[in-house]
């Protein structure tokens, strides 16, 4: 009911934790509880592993499939609330909160690093990418850079080059959507497996890059919170 406001009211709000305070029914399907393993767990929040091919998030494709259903298996009645939410194609670290007050934290005080691999040559050691990102055309995946886009900074160091390609280490300052991939095509050197971006597919099936690890500091405990997932199997196996 609608109601007019007056000096000294006070209004409160009952947020429910679960779905089972709601009244409704979840509208998560559980998936598989080992899809992606979990690498830290307290009270507020959660690091999975994340498999590359996993979406993060249900979609009309996939349904049943995503760490999202891998999460409702994992905690019943706890509504997911993804912070770092990373392409379906990239495997590695991804942080989901337990409950309201944790899912307020801010994603950008999230320290994040990620790993990736071009066959392009590179000639810097290290460079800052900061180059605004905008979706290309209405209702379309691709991002490009152009100066009407969301501020956006990526942190990029060489780490080795071996066997044609280059090992590339990747800190974030912003959280753009497909901000590493749009950054790489921009400065002349696509992800490997990224053909969205100019990538090619002949020695990996997916966009080759790897959350590999978060810290924040809990906002609620003060603890700092930290966690990695080790470079993935066809990703090494082009490196050795």
């Amino acid at each position: 009911m609608d109601r007019v406001l007056f000096s000294g009211d006070t209004v409160s709000v009952d947020i429910p934790e679960r779905w089972d305070e709601t009244g409704d029914e979840p509208s998560l399907a559980p998936g598989c509880g080992d899809g992606a393993p979990v690498l830290f767990e307290d009270e507020d929040f959660v690091v999975f592993s994340k498999p590359a091919g996993m979406p993060s998030h249900p979609s009309r494709c996939h349904r049943d499939d995503t760490l999202a259903n891998v999460f409702a298996a994992k905690y019943p009645g706890i509504v997911c609330r993804t912070i770092t939410r990373l392409d379906a194609g990239t495997s590695g670290t991804v942080l989901v909160a337990k409950n309201m007050l944790s899912g307020s934290v801010d994603r950008n005080s999230v320290t994040r690093i990620y790993y990736g691999l071009t066959d392009r040559p590179v000639g810097f050691f290290r460079r800052t990418v900061s180059a605004p990102i905008e979706r290309e055309l209405p209702e379309k995946p691709r991002r490009i850079v152009t100066p009407d886009g969301k501020p956006a900074v990526t942190h990029i160091s060489r780490v080795c080059t071996r066997n044609g390609l280059t090992l590339l280490r990747f800190r974030l300052e912003t959280g753009r959507t497909h901000q590493i991939r749009v950054h790489c095509a921009y400065i002349g050197c696509p992800l490997c497996g990224d053909t969205l971006y100019g990538g090619t597919e002949e020695l990996i099936g997916r966009t080759a890059l790897h959350a590999a690890f978060l810290s924040l500091r809990n906002p609620i405990t003060g603890m700092r919170i930290a966690a990695g997932a080790p470079l993935p199997e066809d990703m090494r196996s082009l490196l050795k």
